[in-house]
């Protein structure tokens, strides 16, 4: 599965006026070093993704005659029946990213076959000995997250900024790891699963709990799909040293490692 997974797709574009075009298009260029990454497809055919004028009767078309409904993210009033996503306008270019991302993971889920044992190894982390030489001490990251394909395109990101990086996919998981690994930093998904007998905020509130007790433990960055005023206070109140809504984009997400990390300098 680790194998498979690129961090670069392609997306097309179907209809749109030029200023619209022209806002999608900067803005994908400004979010191509996040992983998973997004770029210009001047082809529909070889595109892996789609974003349509749902308001456009002739992209409509194209996409319906090329068969590509089910990858594409419709933007209008009223999208098509078989469209895989629908956005409303005005454009809002991060909702865009969580579409893709949605139907990325959904995508990469189907290809994915059954393990014969956990991926998420339990010894050393996966480090980039590449990033990592710049000069500093190799920081320890766990990142705790019950889908896979999320916990993999954070891991590829940390990496690449030179953090040795320790995956879990449950708090039981997670707890594990810290009875082996003194971490820096730890992300942690809000929503963990039924398999995790503790959501990420209960996790957050025992690993803040135990690191007083023991004079140390992480910084914590708590990471949601739900970015509202009501689940700030909730991360907040659980001790989360930082708060992170999905899609996480390139700006908020190293704005944190700067401030949690005093050490952190972008490459």
């Amino acid at each position: 599965m680790t194998e498979r997974i690129r961090t670069r797709y392609s997306v097309a574009l179907q209809g749109f006026s030029d200023f619209e075009r022209d806002g999608v298009q900067s803005f994908l260029r400004l979010a191509e070093q996040r992983a998973p990454a997004y770029e210009r497809a001047a082809d529909l055919a070889e595109a892996d993704f789609v974003l349509a004028d749902a308001d456009h009767p002739a992209a409509i078309a194209a996409v319906t005659a090329a068969g590509r409904l089910a990858d594409t993210v419709f933007i209008g009033a009223r999208a098509p029946a078989g469209a895989a996503a629908h956005l409303p306008r005005p454009i809002e270019p991060t909702r865009i990213v969580r579409e893709l991302d949605l139907l990325l993971e959904q995508r990469l889920a189907l290809l994915d076959e059954p393990p014969q044992a956990d991926w998420v190894a339990s010894g050393p982390g996966l480090l980039d000995e590449a990033a990592a030489g710049r000069g500093r001490a190799v920081k320890d990251v766990l990142v705790v997250d019950d889908s896979r394909i999320a916990l993999k395109f954070l891991q590829v990101r940390l990496m690449r900024l030179g953090y040795r990086v320790h995956l879990a996919r449950n708090s039981t998981q997670a707890l594990d790891r810290m009875t082996v690994h003194s971490f820096a930093l730890a992300f942690i998904d809000i929503a963990l699963g039924a398999d995790s007998p503790m959501d990420g905020l209960q996790l957050c509130q025992f690993m803040k709990q135990t690191a007083r007790q023991s004079a140390g433990g992480p910084r914590i960055v708590l990471v949601t799909g739900q970015a509202t005023p009501a689940e700030r206070v909730r991360t907040s109140l659980a001790g989360s040293d930082a708060y992170l809504a999905k899609p996480l984009m390139d700006p908020e997400f190293l704005q944190a490692l700067r401030e949690l990390d005093p050490d952190f300098a972008v490459p």
